[in-house]
């Protein structure tokens, strides 16, 4: 393990951090995310990776048929190699053991996994001091929920700091899961678990598949929400994937579940 921290480069350790971030990532989001282009140079840097068992690829072969890209994620030895580098520290044993079920977790996962990541990448493209965290980032802090959302964002406003979570509903989900998960939050801010940030509490942001999807979620949200006794509100604000994706300057693509007809940019949410 020793010869194999040596031998890496700041890129391929910056390759390993970004799919230790994202938990699966395609070649076109890496690529996103290190500001160049999907090309060869990437797919080299990526194999070579591969071959150090730093990290391993999915693609099912019918999905492959299918032009559905590969999706790579952090080996074992891959999250071992980063957790012995410098500031690695958050990097616990159970992180690493957790990680196993990335070799065998089914497709809907990694489906799911990657439109966070493209999604997230799209709002970055529009606002580029906005600030990401996903799942594993959010698991240091004890302050997010025991089911946290896809992603936490941060985003310095005129009139101050804005933060957001973040879901993406596809349209196979029920609305029962919807609602569940708007309940959750509720309750979770109505506790006052939140209050230890000493922050506002986030507004709900749901990229949906369809606009079908977009409407059961504004009616699970509305009616999970108006269940709870709640002291204080809830913002709740939905898209659709068409809308958001390749976006590259600040649109108005979300609506308000108290107002549909009235698109908003996401700096005045």
């Amino acid at each position: 393990m020793a010869d194999k921290r040596s031998a890496l480069k700041p890129g391929q350790i910056t390759i390993l951090e970004l799919l230790y971030k994202y938990r699966f990532g395609s070649r076109q989001l890496v690529a996103e995310s290190l500001g160049i282009k999907a090309g060869s140079s990437l797919h080299e840097k990526i194999n070579v990776l591969i071959k150090h068992k730093l990290v391993g690829k999915r693609l099912d072969q019918k999905l492959r048929m299918a032009n559905v890209p590969a999706a790579y994620y952090l080996t074992p030895e891959g999250f071992r190699v980063l957790q012995a580098l410098p500031d690695h520290e958050y990097i616990t044993d159970g992180v690493i053991k957790s990680s196993y079920n990335d070799k065998t977790v089914g497709q809907p996962f990694i489906t799911h996994t990657l439109e966070v990541y493209k999604f997230t990448n799209a709002l970055k493209s529009q606002y580029p001091g906005l600030q990401v965290y996903l799942r594993r980032d959010m698991a240091r802090y004890s302050y997010f929920p025991e089911n946290p959302p896809d992603a936490f964002l941060s985003l310095k406003t005129e009139g101050g700091t804005r933060l957001f979570f973040l879901d993406v509903i596809a349209e196979s989900t029920p609305r029962y899961v919807i609602e569940r998960r708007m309940a959750g939050y509720g309750t979770f801010f109505d506790e006052g678990s939140w209050d230890v940030t000493g922050n506002e509490l986030p507004a709900l942001l749901c990229v949906a598949e369809k606009g079908t999807t977009e409407t059961r979620t504004r009616r699970g949200a509305r009616a999970a929400l108006g269940r709870l006794d709640l002291d204080e509100e809830i913002e709740v604000y939905t898209t659709t994937y068409g809308a958001l994706i390749n976006l590259t300057e600040p649109t108005p693509i979300w609506t308000s579940i108290e107002d549909p007809d009235e698109l908003i940019i996401l700096t005045d949410i």
